[in-house]
């Protein structure tokens, strides 16, 4: 292709672009910004080749696979109508902007992609180093300290509607269900208890439990860094990665705060890291350490056991060849799991959760034909009515919670609901044949938190949130500094660019697509196993979430995603 095409494929492309900012930013076309993105642009698709080095056949198959990806998804986020009603200029605006978003994306994963090679391929491969006990200790240790003062500003715990419902099981005002996986709450009374028994304080009797949350935290992280050191990554990374958690402070928020979601992801960590060490080899240290995590993984989220079977059936394909080693133990988890939640469970009294809460997703999609009043037969809208009355939908139906749904059924007659519920899935179905497009955007707009570059609605709590058990925040910092710190904290990440991202549970997994695609271009197809956790857990909020970006449901890929750009980054283990 001679340099005159070259220039003007550029100026295309830098112009698609440009209109792309312009739509997204609403900027007006006389925006000086815009000529400044226009040239920046131009002037780097003219580098590119001194800029990115060698550009492969498959970086370029897969920089174009997610650009149309990631073009299409961020268009399904934002409005791209320019705010126009003209359907021919609603069009344009579209198409061109989905056009220069597909452009950005693809060029800048292709430099990006083609550095990261030439960076792997530059690395040696790693020969181990030894485990020290004392850098875990000390790591441990830091984590520790740098989450004491969110103790002292939520003493004695963080505890939301969540926590309150367990607290009320644990002291028999409520029965006791495994809504919250009953196993959780067994923990926290356990701990609640002893403390209890030590102090005779209610509020010391909470703090044991956060307390102990704190040391898990902190030896979960130090242990998953010691693990990458032990592999053979540098000193640095040891420090990267510690940043890496102590520098957000919604995990030195969760550390304190009462939620399942906490320990569950810091297992779904040591779990990721501990599956890439059992790539390597069978340690007794990791088969240990595996089948703990996994206990944990299957029995703290109930979407944690669903994520492990499929996780396990990917490990008993790639171990295959040593299968006799490792099926024991893999089998062994989920065999353990099934007897905690079926057999075990109903011997202890414990009574399943609601089965309302496994359909967020279909009754959103119903709720939102019902609260745009779509004609359906009167024998569907009989069904509906003999459950609830279809006004309660209207008056408090929301696009991004299920919350109003749930109480639909619940506050209603949830006998007939669960003793039918093969005729709602019956009538969801018949409904969704005919208004797809309704119940498409209907999924969107629940899930849109884990899949789009979206602000998160809901990050962090503080103190206790008001209830009816007599419970209140006793915090050891009080007054305006107590006030400053979390109001500082609450606002932080939406003041800052690139910091903010790291809030993104989408952007998260975008790079975890991202860093899937490398492994597939530099041929390293092992190293995905190690994605499967996360991978799993965020295809199980694509089913069934409540919420549409609560940062805690994402709270393991945030986690995992650090750990795994060096391992993909990495040589091979020695």
């Amino acid at each position: 292709m001679n340099d005159k095409k070259i220039i003007i494929i550029n100026l295309i492309k830098s112009f698609f672009v440009t209109y792309a900012w312009m739509n997204i930013g609403r900027l007006e076309s006389t925006n000086i910004l815009l000529l400044c993105i226009f040239f920046v642009c131009y002037l780097l698709l003219s580098n590119k080749t001194k800029i990115a080095g060698e550009i492969t056949k498959a970086i370029n198959v897969s920089s174009a696979i997610l650009g149309v990806l990631f073009a299409v998804l961020y268009a399904l986020f934002a409005d791209l109508t320019g705010g126009l009603e003209n359907r021919m200029f609603v069009a344009v605006y579209v198409v061109f902007s989905i056009t220069g978003l597909f452009f950005m994306f693809y060029e800048l994963l292709t430099i990006a992609m083609s550095k990261a090679v030439a960076f792997a391929d530059a690395k040696k491969n790693l020969k181990t180093n030894p485990f020290s006990w004392k850098v875990l200790l000390i790591n441990a240790g830091i984590v520790f300290l740098f989450c004491l003062p969110f103790l002292a500003l939520n003493y004695p715990a963080i505890m939301t509607p969540d926590s309150l419902s367990q607290f009320g099981q644990i002291n028999k005002t409520e029965a006791f269900v495994d809504h919250h996986p009953w196993i959780h709450t067994l923990l926290i009374g356990l701990l609640y208890k002893t403390g209890y028994a030590i102090t005779g304080n209610v509020y010391s009797a909470i703090a044991f439990y956060s307390v102990f949350q704190m040391i898990l935290v902190s030896f979960s992280i130090a242990y998953a860094i010691e693990c990458f050191y032990e592999m053979g990554f540098s000193k640095s990374v040891r420090i990267t990665l510690l940043c890496c958690f102590i520098l957000f402070p919604y995990n030195l928020v969760y550390s304190v705060t009462m939620w399942k979601d906490i320990i569950f992801s810091m297992a779904v960590l040591v779990l990721t890291v501990t599956i890439i060490r059992l790539m390597e080899k069978n340690t007794v240290r990791d088969i240990c350490i595996f089948v703990i995590s996994a206990l944990a993984m299957c029995l703290l989220r109930h979407n944690g056991y669903y994520a492990y079977i499929g996780t396990a059936v990917a490990l008993l394909i790639v171990k295959r060849r040593d299968i006799k080693k490792c099926i024991i133990y893999i089998l062994a988890v989920f065999a353990v799991a099934a007897l905690c939640r079926g057999p075990v469970m109903k011997l202890c009294g414990v009574s399943a959760g609601e089965y309302v809460f496994n359909l967020h997703i279909p009754l959103q999609q119903v709720g939102r034909i019902v609260v745009e009043e779509k004609p359906i037969t009167q024998e569907q809208e009989n069904w509906l009515r003999n459950i609830n009355d279809l006004n309660y939908i209207k008056a408090g139906y929301s696009t991004q919670g299920a919350d109003t749904m749930t109480a639909w059924v619940l506050d209603g007659n949830q006998e007939y609901f669960d003793n039918h519920k093969g005729e709602f899935i019956r009538l969801w179905a018949e409904i969704g044949l005919k208004y797809p497009k309704e119940y498409l955007q209907a999924f969107l707009d629940i899930t849109m938190g884990y899949w789009a570059p979206m602000q998160p609605q809901q990050t962090v709590f503080y103190g206790i949130t008001a209830n009816n058990q007599g419970l209140e925040s006793q915090p050891l910092i009080r007054g305006p500094v107590q006030i400053k710190i979390h109001e500082l904290l609450y606002k932080l990440y939406t003041m800052i660019p690139v910091y903010g991202f790291f809030y993104c549970m989408g952007g998260f997994f975008w790079i975890l697509l991202i860093e899937c695609a490398l492994c597939i271009v530099m041929k390293t197809y092992e190293k995905m196993i190690a994605f499967l956790p996360v991978t799993m857990l965020t295809l199980t909020l694509f089913v069934a979430t409540p919420l549409a970006a609560d940062l805690r449901y994402s709270y393991a890929l945030m986690l995992v995603v650090p750990y795994m750009t060096f391992y993909i980054l990495s040589g091979k283990i020695k």
